[in-house]
């Protein structure tokens, strides 16, 4: 049975910035404008009102029912903003396979329009029905237990509830990565597999999760020291509280929203981006192409 190298496939990600810089510099580019056309997106369509939704937060003399209707107008934007990002995640996820699986080609970091993007769209959508079909089969199954488990008590009812959660999180990360190398396996099959990743997953969960483990570890240690690099740029720039500007900018206008730092964190944060994207998505392709040694072979572009 062939087996992978937890280590080797949990640095994946930084083997290719090493390998390819130009790559690097195209993702850059790419998360910057990405951000830049979200954003505007975002505020254009749904700025206003976010702003009077955090307005009518429940608290003493807010409106439920205006909140409500503040929901209702912004429900189909929302549905635009997630079809814009399957769309963009769906490009992102062949490039890195790309990268990985065919890495002879690196012209426009990766990045292509076609038939292998589609297959992406295609398997996350069929993913997303799948996970949230088990994940309410399991929230029902939860709620169920905890009222008959309340028939013997608060304090037992308490007990079950906590362990009911807890088990869900674990069979929603157990499903995760038994289905991981979905991804590769499409982009590679050239056909949208859902299920196969879980016959190649078999008997090899914990190696599995101990990279995936080891690598949301490195990118946390990169996401910390890149928030150190700009808040003290930000720090620079001046111009308010780089935390607040981050994390609760100005949605009023698009004037508002691009303040001078929120501009430096935007671009500093799309190299951030060009970081922690190879960093979190290389690995599952590496994984597979160790365990299916035939995709390995150069496969024209």
């Amino acid at each position: 049975m062939a087996e992978f190298s937890m280590q080797d496939a949990a640095f994946t990600g930084f083997r290719l910035v090493r390998e390819h810089p130009r790559a690097l510099i195209v993702w850059a580019i790419f998360a910057l404008a990405l951000s830049m056309v979200m954003s505007g997106i975002f505020i254009a369509l749904l700025g206003p009102a976010v702003a009077a939704l955090q307005s009518a937060q429940p608290g003493a003399g807010a409106d439920p029912a205006k909140a409500l209707g503040l929901l209702a107008k912004l429900a189909p934007s929302y549905v635009l903003m997630v079809g814009l990002a399957l769309a963009f995640h769906s490009v992102l996820l062949a490039a890195m396979n790309r990268a990985v699986l065919r890495g002879g080609d690196d012209r426009l970091g990766f990045f292509r329009l076609g038939s292998d993007e589609l297959r992406q769209a295609g398997l996350q959508l069929l993913a997303i029905v799948a996970i949230t079909g088990v994940y309410l089969v399991l929230v029902v199954a939860v709620v169920l237990v905890s009222v008959a488990s309340g028939m013997a008590g608060k304090a037992a009812a308490g007990v079950v509830v906590v362990v009911s959660i807890v088990a869900v999180l674990c069979a929603v990360v157990f499903l995760a990565v038994r289905f991981s190398l979905a991804s590769a396996l499409t982009f590679d099959g050239g056909r949208v597999n859902l299920f196969g990743s879980w016959t190649l997953t078999r008997g090899r969960f914990w190696p599995l999760f101990g990279t995936y483990l080891l690598v949301f570890a490195l990118a946390i240690v990169v996401y910390m020291l890149s928030l150190l690099v700009i808040f003290a740029a930000t720090a620079m720039v001046g111009g308010g509280n780089p935390m607040t500007a981050m994390m609760n900018p100005d949605m009023t206008s698009l004037a508002a929203y691009f303040s001078p730092t929120r501009i430096v964190q935007t671009v500093l944060g799309a190299g951030v981006s060009a970081l922690i994207w190879p960093l979190m998505l290389t690995p599952p392709a590496a994984i597979y192409r160790s365990l299916v040694p035939a995709a390995t072979a150069p496969t024209p572009v």
